[in-house]
This record gives structure tokens, sequence and C-alpha cells, in this order.
């Protein structure tokens, strides 16, 4: 099965995902591109109260096999946490989804609310002084999916990881893959897949 093959197999799956309208294999050389752009949007993002590292796309674009997806607002993220506040390599706050969980959490003493979905642990950080001094950082992790994965026996994904792009990469990928197509409601995502091996049968 040669790469065409397996890419045609991983984008018919891709557009039968609610919320995703349109998806392409990434040009390789827009890999470097997506880096430096993403490169100089951690080096201006303070948000707020630290810098932000987008590590889900760093993550993506090291893998075999990398498409690019535009979404609309049906495409489901999930419960993932699609940002976090780390200490060195510590978690040490996140977003929260989970309606249940958030609930659930705010009872808590040693759970500070930043703002209604986003929790950092009093007792993992000195707040905000460990921020202001720049020991923290805010990462926004790649996420698995399990929607990523095709319908074909014959490839096995290692993994299957996607990412949400900072908003200059956004337009880039939307100028480049999709026509500049700007709609309110759209998005991008990049998705990762390592292969485990082809199966020849």
């Amino acid at each position: 099965m040669d790469k065409d093959e397996i890419d045609r197999w991983f984008l018919s799956g891709f557009k039968k995902v609610t919320g995703i309208k349109a998806a392409f294999p990434l040009f390789d050389e827009d890999r470097e591109k997506i880096l430096d752009i993403e490169q100089d949007a951690e080096d201006r993002s303070l948000m707020g109260l630290g810098k932000v590292i987008n590590s889900g796309v760093r993550k993506v674009l090291n893998d075999q096999r990398v498409y690019v997806a535009l979404t609309d607002m049906d495409f489901e993220w999930g419960c993932h946490s699609t940002l976090i506040l780390k200490k060195g390599s510590e978690v040490v706050g996140r977003e929260i989804r989970d309606k249940d969980e958030i609930e659930k959490l705010s009872g808590k003493e040693n759970v500070w609310f930043m703002h209604r979905n986003f929790v950092v642990f009093k007792d993992k950080i000195s707040f905000p002084g460990d921020i202001m001094k720049k020991i923290c950082h805010f990462e926004i992790p790649g996420l698995e999916g399990d929607w990523c994965k095709p319908e074909n026996e014959k490839i096995k994904c290692r993994s299957a990881v996607f990412a949400n792009p900072a908003t200059p990469c956004d337009v880039y990928l939307k100028e480049k893959y999709f026509k500049g197509n700007d709609e309110r409601g759209l998005g991008t995502v990049l998705i990762g897949i390592n292969l485990e091996g082809i199966l020849d049968h």
C-alpha cells in the first residue's frame, strides 16, 4: 500500500467526522513553515500571565503522516484539556470541559478557578509568583482522537493525535489549503499519524 492509498483512506475517514468540512495531506515543505509561524506566535504570546507553548502542533509535525482539516462549530473536542499550565514537566493547572468535574472541584480548597473552566491547583504552585517569575508556562497539548484512525484493518496506527494551531497559523492554513475560507466558526486542526506497519493481506 503506497502513501497515496494510505492518504485516501485517512482522508475519507476524516470527512465522515462530524464538524470536519474538508481535509488534505500537509505538504512536507509546510512543516518547517508552520513551525516558524508557531515559534513567532509563541514569542509574542503572553497570555496575561505567562508564555504559551503549542506542544501539540510540534508533536504532530514530527509524525510520519500529517493532515490539515477544516472544522466548523459542530466539531467535537471531547473532554480533553485544550490548555494546561505546567511548572517544569508537572501539570499544575488545566482547562476542564466536563461540567461534573468542574462542580466537584469547585468545592475543594486547593483549587482556584482562573476563569469559569480553568483550574489551578494551589498546592502545586506558588500563585501568581511562579508565573510572574516565568517558572510556569501555558501549553496547548496534542489530543488523542479515535476518529483519526481509518476503517481499514491493513493500516495499524501507533498513534493518532490532533492539534490546534495558533491564530496566525490557522490563517496561513486556510489561505493555502482552503481557498482563504474564513467564515465565522471555521477553524483548522492538524492531525498527526504514526503507523505501526502496513499488513499486505
